[in-house]
C-alpha cells in the first residue's frame, strides 16, 4: 500500500517510486491510496492478507486540529481490527514524523493528540521494520510497543532508477571538492553549517559545494571556496555528485540518530566517500563497518585527515562507497529486513 507521490516532496516520491519497483520485483501487487481513509478503506475491503505500508506516508499521525485527530483516532481504532480480518500489517519506517516536526519547526500541532495517534497507528502492525536498536529502544519505551514486532533494515535504499557514477573518480589533493546537500531554509541546520565552517580555517586545496533551498545563507561566508547552489531534483544531483569527491554530513539534532537518509545513500550511490562527524553516532558506526569514509571531530581534524589521504587510499574509499551505493540502488536492505519477518510470519 504506497501513497500517490504527488502528494510529497522529492526525496520522499524518489523513496516511494524506490518501494514500487522493490515490491514488484518481489512479487507483490501494488495499491496506491491518495489518503488516510481512502487507504485504511482498501485494505479493509481488499483481497490481500498482508499489507507493507511505508510510514508516515498517508498515516502521517500529526494533527493539526481535534477534528482531524479524532477522526485519524477512529481510523487508528479500525487498523487494530483488522487482525479479526485475516489482515497483517507492515511498517516500514523511513522517518519519525512528530520528531520531524519539532526538529524542522521547534513544536509539533497538538502533540499528545498526535502521540495517541501514532501510538494506536503503530500498535496496530504485526512488524515494524525500523533503521536501528535506538529506534527500536525510543519507540518501545514510548509506546511500550513489542519488541518481538522490531526488524532493523539499517540503511534507506534510495535512487533505484537515478543514473549513477560508475567507474574511477579523478582525485587530486590540489583540489578535493566536498558536497553539502540540505534544506537550509532550517535554522538548526544553518547553525551546524556555521559551527563547522568556523573550525575549516582556510582550508586550502579544498572545494565546498552547498546545495539545497537556502543555501545563499553563507553567501557573506565565502571565503572563495565556496559554491552556492539551490535545490535541484535527485537525477540532476546525481550528475553533480559525479563531480565531488566527497559528501559531507552534519548532526543538526539528536533527532538524526534514529536512522540514515535519502542524502547519505545517494552519496555512497554516486561513488562518493561519507564525511560524519564523531558525535553522529549511528551514521559513524556504519561509515567505519564499512570503510567508505572518514569520521572526524571538527573541520579542522577533517582538513588534515584528507591532506594526508594519497590517491590510492582515496580510490578505495570510493570503491567501498560504490559497492555499498550499488546494494542500496538494489534495495538490499529493505528486501533483508522483509525477507526475515515474513519467515517469521509464514
Amino acid at each position: 500500500m504506497l501513497p500517490e507521490k504527488e502528494l510529497f516532496g522529492l526525496a520522499t516520491s524518489q523513496l516511494i517510486s524506490d518501494m514500487e519497483v522493490i515490491c514488484r520485483e518481489l512479487d507483490f501487487s501494488v495499491v496506491f491510496s491518495n489518503s488516510l481513509f481512502k487507504a485504511f478503506s482498501k485494505v479493509l475491503f481488499g483481497k490481500y492478507r498482508l499489507y507493507i505500508v511505508p510510514y508516515p506516508g498517508v498515516l502521517n499521525p500529526v494533527s493539526h486540529s481535534f477534528v482531524l485527530g479524532f477522526l485519524k483516532m477512529i481510523i487508528g481504532y479500525g487498523l487494530r481490527f483488522l487482525s479479526f480480518f485475516g489482515k497483517k500489517i507492515v511498517f516500514y519506517v523511513y522517518d519519525l514524523p512528530i520528531e520531524q516536526n519539532i526538529f524542522v519547526y521547534g513544536k509539533c500541532p497538538k502533540e499528545k493528540l498526535s502521540r495517541i495517534v501514532e501510538k494506536m497507528f503503530l500498535s496496530s502492525a504485526s512488524f515494524i521494520l525500523v533503521f536501528n536498536k535506538l529506534n527500536l529502544k525510543y519507540l518501545n519505551s514510548r509506546y511500550g510497543l513489542d519488541k518481538i514486532k522490531f526488524e532493523y533494515f539499517e540503511l534507506l535504499d534510495y535512487g533505484l532508477k537515478i543514473s549513477t557514477f560508475q567507474g574511477e573518480k579523478e582525485y587530486s589533493k590540489e583540489k578535493i571538492i566536498v558536497v553539502y546537500s540540505a534544506n537550509f531554509i532550517n535554522p538548526s541546520i544553518q547553525k551546524a553549517v556555521k559551527n563547522f565552517l568556523r573550525d575549516c580555517g582556510e582550508a586550502t586545496g579544498m572545494e565546498f559545494i552547498f546545495v539545497g533551498e537556502g543555501s545563499n545563507f553563507l553567501g557573506s561566508e565565502n571565503k572563495g571556496n565556496f559554491q552556492l547552489i539551490n535545490e535541484i531534483p535527485p537525477s540532476a544531483l546525481s550528475s553533480l555528485y559525479a563531480k565531488c569527491h566527497f559528501g559531507l554530513v552534519l548532526k543538526c539534532s539528536s533527532y538524526y540518530e534514529f536512522g540514515t537518509t535519502s542524502k547519505f545513500s545517494s552519496y555512497l550511490h554516486s561513488g562518493m566517500p561519507v564525511l560524519v562527524p564523531e558525535n553522529y553516532a549511528y551514521l559513524a558506526g556504519l561509515v567505519r563497518k564499512y570503510s567508505c569514509g572518514f569520521v572526524f571531530r571538527n573541520c579542522s581534524d577533517l582538513v588534515k585527515k584528507l591532506s594526508s589521504l594519497s590517491k590510492a587510499e582515496y580510490l578505495m574509499l570510493s570503491k567501498n562507497a560504490q559497492l555499498l551505493g550499488y546494494k542500496i540502488r538494489n534495495g538490499y536492505f529493505f528486501k533483508r529486513a522483509l525477507l526475515k519477518i515474513l519467515k517469521k510470519m509464514f
